[in-house]
């Protein structure tokens, strides 16, 4: 017999439940024998101590006729004694005999009805356990056979729910949940290896173009534009593969990172700065202070590339708001822009996202920005969202994370 059945659930539980009821059937066989016993020579002890009362009644009554027959019947009536006593002792041991003998015949009875009831009763009590607990692990094989048809092309199947509604249909449903979420996942890792190899081809092309016109032209003047284009197809595929590599270990760490008090405000100038070229009409409003509980280089990321997005799509004014709000750290971007329609406020943050609007390279960007403030502000345990722009009419980023628990 296979090993691997030998150490299944079945064959276990039903080798543990005859055992055990094999062990507390024997005990009580004992029990009830030994109680069979002591009752049967508890009757057989009170019915020979009857016998032999009646028995020393009849041997007195014996002797005294003898004794009143006069001198010659006492010499009789001794002898009567006698012969009375010889009597009365061979009835005695005759009962005795006979209540040993029914003592033994009852546990003798006793012994054999419980030597074919109990083997009988555990073995049809396996058999009824063998059978079901089999019956309740059906499903359990038809869940493990549908699993092991399961692999990374045909995650769209799903397990059989059991219509018991038991722990096995609960067990069923979250596999069933979880490979949902397996599916997801793989679908959005095809779309981003599908959507970075489109977005790098792009540049790779460009790159394989200027090159090869490069090594047939002798003008110095092309030669040096070509040399610009190749500049700037290095630096968008450079952008871009800094941005898949924090994706990728944004999504890989998921062990608790250390942090530290970070001033947001401090972060917030250093953007302005950075883009005071590319918009003159940035501004910050904030208090002097204002303490997260981050890691400093991601927050940097995350107030820079939504500053940068802002001053993409903005007509020519770009407002940054620091507000601490209790136990939480706000940060506001907004634009003049055309803002977000509100269909696209969740898709804005998915990775390789452009909006109809922004689809030109040179405004649209590759769709990596926006994803990896998401993941980073999750990573934070904060929120993010995008809402329209009261103070100047186009799109509001909100961005709360939680503030130092100990300011400096």
């Amino acid at each position: 017999m296979n090993l691997g059945r030998l150490r299944s659930v079945r064959w276990r539980t039903t080798v543990a439940a005859t055992v055990l009821t094999a062990l507390v059937l024997g005990l009580a066989s004992v029990l009830i024998v030994r109680l069979v016993e002591r009752d049967l020579e508890d009757n057989a002890r009170s019915a020979l101590s009857g016998a032999l009362e009646s028995a020393s009644h009849s041997v007195s009554g014996e002797g005294s006729t003898g004794t009143s027959e006069g001198g010659g019947g006492e010499q009789h009536g001794q002898q009567g004694a006698a012969e009375g006593g010889s009597t009365g002792d061979a009835q005695q041991q005759a009962l005795a005999d006979a209540s040993i003998r029914e003592v033994e015949a009852g546990v003798d009875a006793a012994s054999n009805a419980l030597l074919i009831i109990v083997p009988a009763v555990v073995v049809a009590l396996g058999l009824a356990i063998w059978w079901t607990v089999g019956r309740a692990l059906r499903p359990v094989r038809d869940i493990s056979a549908q699993v092991a048809e399961i692999s990374g092309t045909t995650l769209s199947e799903r397990v059989p729910v059991p219509a018991s509604k038991d722990e096995i249909a609960e067990l069923a449903a979250l596999m069933n949940e979880m490979l949902d979420r397996l599916e997801s996942s793989s679908e959005r890792q095809r779309a981003f290896v599908a959507d970075a190899s489109h977005e790098l081809r792009s540049p790779l092309s460009t790159i394989v173009a200027a090159a090869e016109i490069a090594s047939v032209s002798p003008d110095p003047i092309k030669l040096q534009r070509l040399a610009d284009t190749v500049s700037g197809e290095a630096e968008r595929m450079q952008l871009l593969v800094a941005d898949l590599l924090d994706l990728a270990r944004l999504d890989e760490d998921r062990l608790e990172v250390a942090t530290t008090e970070v001033d947001v405000v401090s972060v917030c100038r250093d953007a302005l700065h950075r883009l005071e070229d590319a918009a003159p009409a940035i501004s910050l409003s904030a208090p002097e202070v204002a303490h997260a509980d981050g890691v400093l280089s991601q927050i940097e990321r995350v107030v820079f590339n939504l500053a940068e997005n802002a001053v993409t799509h903005a007509e020519g004014r770009v407002e940054i708001t620091v507000t601490p709000d209790g136990a939480d750290v706000l940060i506001a971007v907004e634009d003049d822009g055309p803002g977000v329609s509100p269909e696209d406020r969740e898709r804005i943050f998915e990775r390789f996202v452009r909006l109809d609007s922004s689809r030109g390279r040179a405004t649209g960007g590759i769709g990596i920005g926006l994803a990896l403030v998401k993941a980073i502000v999750d990573r934070h345990r904060g929120t993010i969202g995008v809402g329209d722009s009261a103070a100047l009419g186009g799109a509001r980023f909100e961005v709360t994370l939680p503030a130092a628990k100990t300011p400096a």
